[in-house]
């Protein structure tokens, strides 16, 4: 049949054929093909149910933008209903047209990026920023035009200085309506002078890059850059900067540059410090090829961070001021950066596209209005310093571009040699910091001036003037044409422009008609917006507040540092992380971050005029009142605190510590502010607190409830039953090899389940899981806690980590009182914690603790906040730093050699063994240790420190040296505390106020782990230690049969990090 079929099917083409007409619409004889497309009921037959599914699938993709599952097969089931429709199918073809853009679209075309060479890095003139148009925006390129010109102007336009006196020339001073400081407009100076200056010789010119790349510090071309850089080690010159120009502003705006300066320094010493993957390795410098690569690796990355800050902080703390959006508890910001997908309001902007500033830009950030009182009368006396002779106002045009010419001439060519605000440098090249915050504060303090007409200082007008003449030189279009190239409304009447009589009627003959006014100064003399929560903050002329967001998207979404190449492969995930806004923080505003790493010892970490410098403190107490987080701010203003002073003479330390008038304890202000609640202090009189009768009381109290008979046994076996358990639990093979992270996964939470077994705290685990917390949550909340009350020693992160340390120490402590109050009422915990696999004997404990507490006559709040929950925030993340600390000695080349005699005391299971276990243990941790006992000077006083007489103030915090401390117990034929003497130990473990825990639960913990202890190390490249067991002698409760050789790998991977003991 089916051979039957076939010829009837060749029949019917010859049939066909033979009745075909002649050919005669082509001249060589040949037919003209037929189109023979087919629509949707030819396609019907060929779709079934799946396909329809897919369609489906792919219409939702492409509407909303969503990532495609791939696992769903939608491209292959794409393939395959193109392929299965008729081959003269439409739809056929529009769903190939469909799917071939969207593979073209998954690439960039042409490429905006590339892998290292020497677009890598941001060049001294702003150059290769577009790798395909790398002249784009490079410094010396001409200025575009936005706006073409198309008006007729009349040849006889208003005297420039005649349209100063009538609209621009300040009469009274008017202060910003939201009270703005002069901080915001210094960085606009910056900003403007980073994108803007004209070429004196040929203003079509501009002499610095269209890029936001903190030109004004590093300099416009290689020359000026070179000028500013040490050749050491990545670090730019002490304390200066290479605009001369910005020497003419008041010296809010240098500080701020040195700020930037101190803080690209300080960036590069970090990333030589963390040398993440290698990348910063420092070679000899006796090889000056190889250092000089290394330099410039250092220099260009700090840059790039640096000039991240930067960015940060004007879209973060400048834009939403500009935008009024930091009156209100939103994180909402204008970013350009994110991530945008085509749609039905339109197609996505492209990024890194380059950018070349326009003319009419020039003109539109001059924002002389703004000046404060205090700036304008520097103004003057600078100007009266430069013409001393002559009326400034009216100083002919000529003679005051030349006197300002001389002026500039004159400075030194060295930036460092330049004068700056009347200041002295020390030897190091620096200035001194009290004089640096004293302009700094000062800025901060002081109020800007409004914008709009007739505000400008007289003392400004020959350099309005200068603008007006060069907007004419440039031929720009009018401030109308300017309004319609926005998409706004153009003025129809001068009411329209200014609805002030004086104003409108001025323009009014001085233009004829609105058309005619001109660009500049008419974006100055518009009206101004009124204040909108959020939405208008700067309050400034009506087109200008509408160009200047278009300016900002084009500038930085067009930047490629800023979008596709800033990431943390470029950058470090150090620095990443050191500049990325953070919601949790002033609502990702950034300033705090420039101010502590410029003033380390000046600030407060809570201090308002770190963290919103850009508006004046008064109205930010208004503000921040408002939305209920004043309390969380600093009103103080900023002054000098004393850094630690390290003791590391024993005898001193002895005395220090016994010292009790003179020398308190720190910790008291920390612990009452992250446990006080609903009005109420807590936390006072914990046994930490401080050194009154009351902290010593809750010591005993507290020694009382928690050591009992038996108490160290159990605690001991508890700990060797959870860290055989974590062991087995949390160990995994990577080919063939057993490996474990035996500080995150072991020791940290070896820490936490002890802890949730004493205090009855809802620990969440497979046995148990309706607990709140997981293990690692608890881990980091106790972390938290530590970290705020203990290692709050970095001023930049130090509101972040108290504001999240008190967040987590709340909702805790709601759920310990919960179990508090119903064991004091009914002997029993909570449902939430009693699913909890427990440990018998520590869950009966952690009742009876409790009870004996109650016992004692305190209110369960008083038990809970003063008591509970600062003990169990002591030991946890304590407890893991002192394991992770030991274990980073013991695997060390130094310390290793100890561990044949570890391994064989951890298998004999002896009193007498366990005693050397936990002395090998403490000296190891000692040796290892990264902090001291601080305590605070009460009142003024002179100590030695092995021969240096040291004068303390009062207020002033010191350090005594834990490691050197022990330096008294060496027999005396041994002299040096660094080495490991495991006898002097008994002495050490005095000094805890957990003492008895602490050494059962390590030495348990630390028993199990030296069972496995290696006979062999291999130490990685990424600071992670590796270890492996040939053969071991125990079995580990059925996780691993030593009988032949078997391998365990432990890694130590990350545990050291910012707050200095184990986060994983």
């Amino acid at each position: 049949m089916q051979g039957i079929g076939k010829a009837i099917s060749q029949l019917e083409k010859v049939a066909t054929a033979s009745l075909r007409p002649l050919p005669t619409e082509t001249g060589d004889g040949s037919y003209v093909a037929e189109s023979t497309a087919t629509g949707l009921v030819q396609d019907l037959p060929h779709v079934d149910l799946g396909d329809l599914k897919t369609l489906l699938d792919v219409t939702k993709n492409a509407a909303t933008g969503e990532p495609i599952d791939d696992k769903g097969y939608v491209m292959e089931r794409l393939i395959q209903l193109a392929s299965g429709l008729p081959s003269t199918s439409r739809n056929a073809k529009q769903l190939t047209s469909a799917f071939l853009n969207q593979l073209w679209n998954d690439l960039d075309h042409p490429p905006v990026s590339t892998v290292g060479g020497e677009y890598s890095h941001r060049s001294a003139d702003g150059s290769g920023n577009n790798i395909l148009w790398p002249g784009i925006g490079a410094a010396g390129s001409h200025y575009a035009r936005s706006v073409q010109p198309k008006t007729m102007q009349s040849p006889s336009l208003p005297d420039p200085e005649a349209l100063f006196d009538s609209l621009l020339a300040r009469k009274d001073f008017k202060e910003h309506p939201n009270k703005i400081s002069s901080v915001l407009f210094y960085i606009a100076s910056i900003i403007i002078h980073d994108l803007f200056q004209t070429d004196h010789r040929d203003s079509s010119i501009n002499r610095t890059s269209s890029y936001l790349d903190l030109s004004p510090l590093y300099g416009n071309n290689q020359d000026e850059q070179y000028l500013m850089r040490t050749f050491k080690d990545g670090k730019l010159k002490p304390d200066c900067f290479s605009s001369k120009r910005i020497l003419g502003f008041p010296p809010g705006v240098g500080v701020l540059l040195i700020m930037f300066n101190r803080f690209h320094n300080y960036v590069v010493e970090q990333l030589a410090a963390v040398n993440e993957g290698g990348r910063f390795t420092k070679p000899s410098e006796s090889n000056d090829k190889e250092y000089a690569k290394y330099d410039n690796n250092l220099f260009q990355t700090g840059r790039l961070v640096t000039c991240g800050l930067y960015i940060n902080i004007i879209l973060k703390d400048y834009v939403r001021t500009i935008l009024n959006i930091n009156r209100t508890n939103s994180t909402w910001s204008l970013d350009p950066r994110m991530d945008m997908k085509d749609g039905l309001l339109g197609d996505a902007a492209p990024l890194a596209t380059g950018n070349q500033v326009s003319a009419e830009f020039n003109l539109i950030y001059r924002w002389h209005s703004c000046i404060s009182q205090r700036d304008e009368k520097w103004t003057t006396d600078l100007y009266n310093d430069i013409f001393s002779d002559k009326g400034q106002e009216d100083i002919p045009l000529n003679e005051f571009m030349m006197g300002v010419g001389k002026w500039e001439a004159g400075l030194p060519q060295q930036p460092a040699e330049r004068p700056f605000a009347g200041l002295k440098r020390k030897p190091n090249g620096l200035f001194d910091d009290d004089d640096l915050v004293t302009i700094f504060k000062e800025s901060v303090e002081d109020c800007a001036g409004a914008f709009g007409a007739s505000h400008v200082p007289t003392i400004f007008k020959s350099i309005e003037s200068l603008g007006i003449k060069q907007a004419r030189a440039w031929n720009l279009a009018t401030l109308n044409e300017l309004r319609q190239y926005f998409g706004l409304t153009p003025h129809k009447t001068f009411e329209d422009i200014n609805s002030d009589p004086y104003i409108s009627e001025q323009l009014r003959r001085l233009y004829d008609h609105p058309d005619q006014v001109e660009i500049y100064p008419g974006v100055i003399v518009e009206e101004t917006k009124e204040s909108m929560l959020p939405g208008s903050g700067l309050c400034t002329n009506f087109t200008i507040s509408r160009a200047i967001l278009s300016d900002a998207v084009a500038l930085v979404r067009g930047d490629r540092f800023y979008t596709v190449d800033y990431t943390p492969k470029q950058l470090t995930n150090w620095a990443f992380t050191e500049i990325q806004p953070k919601d949790s923080v002033d609502q990702g505003h950034m300033f705090h971050k420039l101010v502590y790493r410029a003033f380390p010892n000046y600030f407060k970490g809570n201090s308002v005029y770190a963290h919103f410098p850009m508006v004046v403190p008064s109205e930010n107490q208004k503000i921040l009142t408002a939305l209920g987080s004043a309390e969380k701010y600093s009103w103080d203003k900023p002054g000098f605190i004393h850094p630690p002073q390290f003791i590391n003479s024993h005898s001193t330390c002895v005395s220090i510590l016994a010292d009790q008038e003179t020398f308190k304890v720190s910790w008291g202000d920390k612990i009452e502010f992250l446990m006080s609640n609903h009005d109420k202090i807590y936390g006072k009189d914990f046994m930490l607190s401080g050194d009154r009768l009351p902290n010593a009381e809750s010591r005993k109290m507290m020694g009382a409830a928690l050591y009992t008979d038996q108490w160290e046994e159990e605690v001991k076996k508890f700990y060797e039953k959870i860290t055989l358990k974590l062991l087995k639990k949390h160990s995994y093979k990577i080919a063939g090899v057993n490996q474990v992270d035996i500080v995150r996964d072991v020791a940290n939470l070896a820490q936490v389940n002890f802890c949730a077994n004493v205090f009855s705290l809802p620990l969440k685990t497979e046995a148990s899981p309706r607990g709140i917390f997981t293990e690692s949550e608890l881990y980091m909340i106790m972390a938290a806690v530590f970290a705020a009350i203990f290692y709050d020693a970095d001023p930049a992160n130090s509101f972040a980590l108290n504001q999240a340390a008190r967040e987590v120490t709340q909702q805790l402590g709601q759920v310990t009182m919960a179990n508090v109050e119903l064991i004091h009422k009914t002997g029993f915990i909570s449902n939430l914690v009693n699913g909890l696999q427990r440990h018998d004997v520590l869950s009966n404990y952690g009742i009876h603790m409790i009870q004996r507490l109650l016992a004692s006559g305190l209110p369960a709040s008083e038990i809970v906040w003063t008591h509970l929950l600062p003990t169990a925030g002591g030991m946890v993340a304590n407890q893991g730093q002192l394991f992770s600390q030991c274990l980073d000695y013991y695997l060390s080349e130094e310390g290793s050699v100890h561990l044949p005699e570890i391994n064989r005391l951890a298998k004999e299971n002896t009193p007498e063994a366990d005693e050397l276990l936990l002395r090998y243990f403490m000296e190891g941790a000692r040796l290892r240790s990264s902090v001291g006992l601080p305590r605070v000077v009460a009142k003024p006083t002179v100590i030695d420190d092995n021969g240096t007489k040291l004068t303390l103030k009062e207020g002033q915090h010191i350090l005594c040296n834990l490691v050197s401390f022990c330096d008294w117990y060496l027999p005396s034929e041994v002299q040096n505390a660094y080495d490991l003497l495991y006898n002097r130990l008994p002495h050490l473990t005095t000094l805890s106020a957990f003492q008895s825990p602490r050494k059962s639960g390590l030495t348990g913990t630390w028993i199990c782990m030296f069972i496995l202890v290696p006979d062999r190390i291999n130490v990685s490249v990424s600071d992670s230690a590796s270890w492996v067991l040939p053969q071991c002698s125990k079995s580990l409760e059925g996780w691993i049969t030593c009988d032949g050789p078997q391998d365990l790998r432990v890694s130590l991977n990350g545990w050291l990090g910012l707050v200095g003991f184990p986060s994983t």
